[in-house]
């Protein structure tokens, strides 16, 4: 699979899922601003039940990490 941290369209913010089982990640959608992008990541990642639930993070336009579960009190960082 491709890394989806590069090619982010310009001025845009990626929110992307990895799925800790697998060790896959997949883009969940792109956002035209930080405030939005910032609010699913933190909405997902506190649904977050197990240690091997998905884990959602958000990358700039640079592919930059930006957000991740950390936001919300969690440990794993990509």
């Amino acid at each position: 699979m491709s890394d989806l941290r590069i090619n982010i369209p310009k001025g845009k913010i990626r929110v992307i899922i990895v799925d800790l089982f697998s060790h896959e990640d997949y883009l969940f959608h792109d956002y035209d601003n930080q405030e939005e992008a910032f609010a699913i990541v933190d909405e997902r990642n506190k649904k977050r039940s197990g240690e091997m639930d998905d884990v959602y993070y958000a990358y700039d336009d640079k592919g930059r990490y930006i957000r991740g579960n950390e936001a919300v009190g969690q440990k794993i960082q990509p």
